[in-house]
Order: C-alpha cells, then sequence, then structure tokens
C-alpha cells in the first residue's frame, strides 16, 4: 500500500512537470494535448501523460481541461494531435479506458480502442497499460493533415483572434496557422507605424492565404472648426506615438464670424456678421483615449494661446488679457477613410489678466447664458466652451 501511495505521489509529481514544461515549450515540434476523463483519478492522467512524453515521436504533451473539446483546444494551441481518454477501474471488475486519437485540423478520429484487463497496479500503470495508444498516436502522425491556412504580414505584425494567444509574424512576412475549417473568425493586426486592420477570414477549404494590408501612419491633419458656434479656426496637428500622441499649432481668430442672435430687439438688430480686431495664435498637446480604428475616438488636449490685437497704432497683445490656457475633452468620428468630425467641451483659464474687465465684456456673471465664471483682480475663468468641426487627414 505505501509503495502504491509512492508511485501515486511519484505519477501526480511527473504530471506536474509535464504541466508546466508544456507552458514554456518552444512552439516548434510535434505537440499533443491530451483529456484524460473518467473516475479513475488523477494518477491515471498523469501515468498517460508520462507515458506519451517518453515516446521519441512526440516532442511535448499539454494536458487539456476535462470540460473542454479537445479537438479545438488542439487546434488553437497548434499541436498535432489531440488524445481523448474515458478510463473506469470499478471495484471487483476490470478496469477499461476507451481512447481516440483525433485531427484537431478535421475533427476525424484517426484511431481508436479499448484497452481492457484486470485493474492494474501502479507500476504497470505507469510502463504497459498504455503501449497500444501511445503506439496508435505514433503511427497516426502521417496522417494528420498539414497547415491549412498562411497569413501574411509585414515582419512584426501582431494578430489576434485566429490563435489562442497573439501571433507575430516573423522575418520571412508569413506564417503557418492550422485552422479547422469551415470556420470564420475575427482578427485584427496591429503594427508599428501602421494603422490598425481589422476583419474577418472565412477558412473555407485547405490551402487559403489571408494578406493584411498595410497603411503607413499619415502624421499630419488639418482642423477646421468654429468656436462657440460663430468664429471659424484652423489648426494643425502633428501625431507621434503610433498615433496616440498630438501637437497642435493654429490660430483661433474673431476677425469674422457669426452673430447668433437669441432675443428680439425693439429698434435694431445686430448685424449677423461680427467681426473684431483680434486673432489667438496658439499650440497644445493632447492624447487619444482610443487607437485610431475605434468607431469614436475620445481624446483630450489643453492649448495655450496669445491674445493679438490689430489697431492702428496699437498692434500687440491684448491690454486686458496677453495670454490664455484652455483644455477641452473631445470625440471624434471618422465618416469617411480620412476624413472625421469632431466635437469637444471644454473652459478657458486667463491669467495675469484684468479679470473685471473680462467679466464685463462677456456681459457679468449673470448674463442669462448657459456659462458658468469665476473671476477676480488677476483671472479670469470660464466654462463650457464649444467646438465642433472637421479633421482632414493629410
Amino acid at each position: 500500500m505505501r509503495r502504491q501511495r509512492f508511485l501515486r505521489a511519484a505519477a501526480a509529481a511527473a504530471f506536474l512537470v509535464l504541466t508546466a514544461a508544456s507552458a514554456i515549450c518552444d512552439e516548434e515540434g510535434v505537440r499533443v494535448l491530451v483529456r484524460s476523463g473518467g473516475p479513475s483519478g488523477e494518477a491515471w492522467a498523469a501515468s498517460l501523460a508520462s507515458a506519451l512524453a517518453r515516446s521519441p515521436s512526440l516532442d511535448s504533451v499539454i494536458p487539456c481541461p476535462p470540460d473542454r473539446d479537445p479537438a479545438e483546444v488542439a487546434a488553437r494551441l497548434s499541436c498535432s494531435l489531440a488524445v481523448d481518454v474515458e478510463s473506469e477501474a470499478p471495484a471487483g471488475s476490470d478496469a477499461s479506458s476507451r481512447w481516440r486519437v483525433l485531427d484537431p485540423l478535421t475533427y476525424e478520429a484517426l484511431a481508436s480502442g479499448t484497452i481492457t484487463g484486470p485493474s492494474p497496479t501502479a507500476r504497470e500503470l505507469a510502463e504497459y497499460w498504455w503501449i497500444p495508444l501511445v503506439e496508435a498516436a505514433e503511427a497516426a502522425l502521417p496522417k494528420v493533415k498539414k497547415t491549412m491556412v498562411r497569413v501574411s504580414a509585414a515582419p512584426g505584425t501582431e494578430i489576434t483572434g485566429l490563435s489562442e494567444e497573439p501571433l507575430v509574424i516573423p522575418e520571412e512576412g508569413y506564417i503557418d496557422l492550422p485552422l479547422r475549417v469551415p470556420v470564420t473568425r475575427p482578427w485584427r493586426a496591429v503594427s508599428k507605424g501602421a494603422y490598425p486592420e481589422s476583419g474577418y477570414f472565412a477558412a473555407l477549404e485547405q490551402g487559403m492565404v489571408l494578406v493584411i494590408p498595410r497603411r503607413p501612419l499619415r502624421l499630419w491633419s488639418v482642423e477646421a472648426g468654429l468656436t462657440m458656434l460663430s468664429f471659424p479656426e484652423l489648426w494643425a496637428h502633428r501625431s507621434f506615438r503610433e498615433d496616440k500622441y498630438f501637437l497642435r499649432l493654429g490660430m483661433a481668430q474673431y476677425l469674422l464670424g457669426l452673430y447668433l442672435v437669441n432675443e428680439e430687439y425693439g429698434r435694431e438688430t445686430p448685424p449677423a456678421i461680427l467681426s473684431l480686431p483680434m486673432i489667438l495664435p496658439g499650440a497644445g498637446i493632447g492624447m487619444y483615449i482610443l487607437p485610431s480604428d475605434a468607431y469614436v475616438r475620445p481624446y483630450m488636449y489643453a492649448s495655450a494661446f496669445a491674445r493679438i490685437l490689430l489697431l492702428k497704432g496699437a498692434f500687440g497683445f491684448d491690454t486686458v488679457a496677453p495670454i490664455g490656457t484652455n483644455a477641452f475633452l473631445g470625440a471624434e468620428w471618422r465618416a469617411f477613410p480620412r476624413t472625421a468630425v469632431f466635437f469637444e467641451l471644454g473652459a478657458a483659464l486667463y491669467p495675469f489678466c484684468d479679470g473685471f474687465l473680462m467679466a464685463a465684456s462677456r456681459g457679468g456673471q449673470d448674463n442669462g447664458g448657459p456659462f458658468f465664471s469665476i473671476f477676480g483682480p488677476d483671472f479670469y475663468f470660464e466654462t463650457p466652451l464649444i467646438r465642433f468641426g472637421t479633421r482632414f487627414t493629410l
């Protein structure tokens, strides 16, 4: 009894070693996935994995969870074979192990059988019981279907969705991938210096090739927008760090705008075109929250700008508020491949200014509008600011 317990413990330890080794094994070579079920216990599963691992034709053995389809898991892990075993060892009766050797790509049973006999001892289980199954697995290797799809992309491209783990395209520019047919799987590819690509791969027959295009990132874009629904602006964007961050340079202006009247005047309605002699050149930095292939892409940025008066004899910084800063949260929707529509909400802070004069120019804090402001002797803060427009990728 003690010897039997010792052998069972040794078999369990071997099973754990095989499990750890399979997790770090090289993806090349002949790999077999094993699912051992039934009420026989862990000692039977460990002895089966150990027997297969001793075969010179098999490079590694990977255990399969008992509640998973072994052929499906084997295909996702690029295994050459899947072995499915159900064992029973009832007290007082002969033991039996019903087994199948499966092709992961077609789910075809390449070999099957049943091992029966008196309940084996721990030594018999480890050394003799699984010999017919191991021989059948070795003989089935030439019958396994070869890799049926090829994925071609730029070297270094990382692809998810086609296998259990992400795929990285090697220097050869392609990778062979086993898939059971017919099957349709979504995929997404990311390559440094290029836009993400995605789609669905319908593998209907063996030998199909998936060619993933590569579109280099376009780093420059031009933005035309309206501030507060009135004054046109023009900005240029330069993206960097894989289109996650961006710098912006441009100018807002009050030289020409629309005056949106929201009340009736008793004598004379103000003109619809509004003009003030001021431009606001500025620069800013921002970041996108989602990648460039998102349906709606939120982002945030902050800018600093100068307020320049264009008056005869008084050209220069505005004496009331010479500089200002703002911050916006926005989102863009790419209506066309190189055209996006955006909408932004934000706030502005004017430091080193005459806050009381700024408030007076805005009509005071209680001007009846949907705006909120805080001001003091040397600052002015207002929110919300609204911007929308179109962004063109060059």
